[in-house]
């Protein structure tokens, strides 16, 4: 900052001393260096622990605590649980309190083993709660792809999370709510009796929570899914959009109304102003104040204002000054995917809609019919543009197919929520008028869920990928919109597509250069707790898939760990699916991926098992008319023209096994690619890994080797450790819960192969281990 400030007097002083300078270049680099001083001041500031900070009282042990503090957000509720953010300003001990400061995210949640759990008591915005819970840390990324829940909340000022799972530890005493927080709890609580009051469906009653109060807690996953897919997906979160319907609609219809009151030209306007500056106030606190809805309602604001006092604003300048004071608030926005999804596809609009328009024939810009239908698209396309690079960077997909479902799905969105207002207003009195404008607003609803349904149906295919986020990629991208939204001033834009072409051309030759020039194979051993998932993905664009972690009533950890994995890569089939034994923690996941992603064929061992899973898995691989294939020793799977997969163990003849062994039994995978050899062991225990050592001896020795058995003291002999650790490097992955259960990992048993140099990766330290070889050496990707 201080830089900045030298910068602009040095400025000041060389433009009075010349007459031809660089002096207004020189003032706008220095104010950029203010402001980015002043807001990494305020950043740092923002972020400062409180010496009372609640975090530190995050312990290991897994013990309950009791907070007390004030409700912040409005609780988002849904049949099985309700969630909010408590501001702590107390921890309760046993005998004593203390004063602490910090933010918790809680979930009221009857335990799942708990057959009478009762109700949770009613919890408002703004009422002091008492609660008594396990404190814990939020989850990180624990696997590419995945979300990172604890950034999530730390963006959000939250530290912590909280689940309480009894009635009775949960205690409402007061509250401390005033004036204005009290009627927005109010009008909330209003609108939400009106919506159970007055839409038939419960579909149309979740979107219509979501879009009059931003509660999208009821809101499926699978219409959040299409919604994403086919690119509507602003339509469901409340954005400017919503604003502009609310607002600005209401600012507009004013006019005539307070015409006939006969005031005057300042009169009619400063009232206008300042209602619809208050409904748009209320309505920005009513969503819960998203980062999208303060951006719009403070662009609203400076517009009115400048329609108010006769002076003009610029767009972009407006934009700014919004970005600046939400930055100002809350300086973690700027890091916030929703905050940069705002700010991208406004500026698309600003600077890219007026070029697309120029775009468009005459006759189609004026008549009144075609105008909606092009200035619809125009705008739809200038926002798609706008936030490409965002949306490639963060989900490594761009959907087009908004370009024609933006037609249909805008004007459902604004009639449906047209009605469902009037529906709030008129439901307490008129019940007649509530119930028409209900059912109204409800079919608009179905429009709009119809047209996210159909088009991911039909248009889901329609969009650009990006596997993985490459910036120099996003450089030519941002580069050529730049070019584009300056397509006026020839100078501008030939230097911005001279950039491209740089920016295009590093990117090109950087590939050749390097360690990632020749062929790799990568292995990824996924986090999935206690259990086993690893993802073998050749250079011949094969994709493997060894175990597919465990599966608990809450669901399978294939759903979390894998599958977003294989839907930020694009990977839409998996070659095989390979299963060592049938063991849940093995088996748990393969349901989920038959269901979502295309499998070409199950390899296993042949072993079955008397569970439900089992079962199910059987049920499903013949519905799906998936492809099995039994192997055993001596088979081998070819992976492309350079690798191949031999499996060692179990023989092919398993007479004289005692049938509850399935341990021993797994398939015991050797891979080899180039001079690399990778050993996926399953869970054997001492009696295979004596049986192995016997009949591979030196052949065994790897580059890389699963832990056997999660860590387990029944496996990882010292003879057959002695045998895979040879005399190459190796890299030792053990796959095992956190809660390190049942004893796993052995201490001693991790000692073991670090006693033979091997270099030891944990999942449940390190979150997914992820390798990367060129058949001659071996390294670690750091993908965090």
């Amino acid at each position: 900052m201080g830089g900045g400030l030298v910068v602009f007097v040095g400025v000041q002083w060389w433009d009075r001393r010349r007459l031809v300078t660089l002096a207004p270049l020189g003032r706008v680099v220095a104010v950029v260096l203010v402001t980015a001083g002043a807001g990494g001041v305020r950043y740092t500031f923002h972020q400062a622990p409180s010496p009372r900070n609640l975090a530190r009282l995050v312990g290991a042990d897994g013990r309950s605590l009791g907070v007390q503090g004030t409700v912040a957000t409005p609780p988002a509720r849904t049949e099985e649980a309700t969630r909010f953010t408590l501001t702590v300003d107390t921890a309760l001990g046993r005998g004593d309190t203390a004063a602490v400061a910090g933010r918790v995210r809680a979930t009221l949640r009857p335990s799942p083993w708990s057959d009478h759990a009762g109700s949770f008591p009613t919890v408002r915005q703004g009422d002091r709660v008492r609660l008594r819970g396990v404190l814990r840390r939020p989850e990180g990324k624990r696997n590419p792809g995945g979300f990172d829940y604890r950034s999530y909340l730390a963006r959000r000022g939250v530290c912590c999370t909280m689940y309480v799972g009894a009635p009775g530890d949960v205690r409402v005493g007061g509250h401390r709510r005033g004036v204005v927080q009290a009627a927005v709890v109010a009008v909330r609580g209003h609108v939400r009796r009106q919506v159970r009051r007055y839409v038939p469906s419960n579909g149309g009653r979740a979107v219509l929570q979501a879009l009059l109060l931003g509660d999208r807690s009821r809101v499926t996953d699978a219409q959040r899914e299409r919604f994403a897919q086919t690119g509507l997906l602003h339509l469901l979160a409340v954005s400017g959009l919503h604003v502009f319907l609310v607002g600005m609609v209401f600012y507009v219809l004013l006019r005539p109304l307070l015409m006939r009151v006969r005031l005057r030209w300042w009169g009619v306007e400063a009232t206008r102003a300042a209602l619809t500056v208050v409904v748009l106030g209320l309505y920005m606190l009513l969503t819960g104040g998203r980062p999208s809805v303060v951006r719009a309602v403070l662009m609203a604001t400076l517009l009115i204002g400048g329609i108010l006092f006769q002076r003009s604003t610029h767009s972009l300048n407006t934009l700014g000054l919004a970005a600046l004071i939400l930055m100002a608030v809350r300086p973690t926005a700027l890091f916030d995917v929703g905050f940069q999804l705002s700010m991208a596809a406004v500026a698309g609009i600003v600077t890219l809609n007026p070029r697309l328009l120029e775009m468009v024939p005459p006759r189609y810009r004026n008549a009144p019919a075609p105008e909606w239908l092009v200035s619809t698209a125009t705008v739809s396309a200038a926002a798609i543009l706008g936030t490409a690079p965002v949306l490639l960077y963060h989900f490594g997909w761009v959907s087009a197919a908004g370009l024609l479902l933006n037609i249909t799905g805008i004007p459902c969105t604004g009639l449906a929520l047209s009605a469902a207002i009037l529906m709030a207003l008129t439901g307490g009195g008129m019940p007649v008028a509530g119930a028409a404008f209900g059912s109204a607003a409800d079919l608009f609803v179905h429009g709009l869920l119809a047209t996210s349904r159909y088009g991911a149906d039909w248009l889901s295919w329609a969009g650009v990928r990006m596997a993985a986020p490459n910036l120099w990629v996003l450089g030519v991208l941002m580069a050529l919109l730049v070019a584009l939204a300056q397509w006026a001033r020839p100078r501008t834009r030939w230097r911005w597509l001279i950039v491209g072409l740089l920016l295009a051309t590093i990117s090109v030759w950087g590939k050749t250069m390097g360690r990632t020039s020749a062929p790799t194979l990568d292995l990824l051993f996924f986090d999935v707790g206690q259990g086993g998932a690893t993802l073998i993905a050749t250079p011949a664009g094969q994709h493997v898939l060894v175990d597919t972690g465990p599966w608990s009533p809450t669901g399978s950890a294939a759903a979390f760990s894998v599958l977003p994995y294989l839907e930020r890569r694009g990977i839409r089939r998996l070659s095989a699916v390979v299963i060592t034994h049938p063991d849940e923690d093995h088996l748990g996941g393969l349901p989920t991926l038959l269901r979502e992603v295309s499998v070409g064929r199950v390899i296993h061992n042949g072993w079955p098992a008397d569970t439900e899973l089992y079962a199910s898995v059987r049920e499903l691989l013949s519905q799906k008319q998936v492809p099995e294939q039994v192997v055993g020793r001596g088979d081998t799977l070819r992976l492309g023209a350079a690798s191949e997969v031999q499996v060692l163990s179990p023989p092919q003849n398993a007479s004289g096994w005692h049938p509850t062994d399935r341990n021993n039994a797994s398939l015991v995978l050797r891979l080899a690619f180039g001079k690399t050899r990778v050993l996926l062991p399953g869970d054997i225990e001492t009696t295979t890994e004596a049986r192995l050592v016997r009949v591979y001896g030196e052949q065994l020795a790897s580059h890389v080797v699963k832990i056997p058995h999660h860590g387990s003291v029944t496996s990882s002999t010292p003879g057959f450790v002695d045998a895979v650790s040879g005399e190459n490097r190796l890299w030792a992955v053990v796959s095992v819960g956190r809660k390190a259960q049942y004893g796993m990992p052995s201490q001693n048993v991790l000692a073991r192969w670090r006693r033979h140099e091997a270099t030891v990766r944990s999942t449940a330290s390190q979150g997914a281990v992820w390798m990367r070889t060129n058949g001659s050496s071996v390294w670690q990707v750091l993908w965090k």
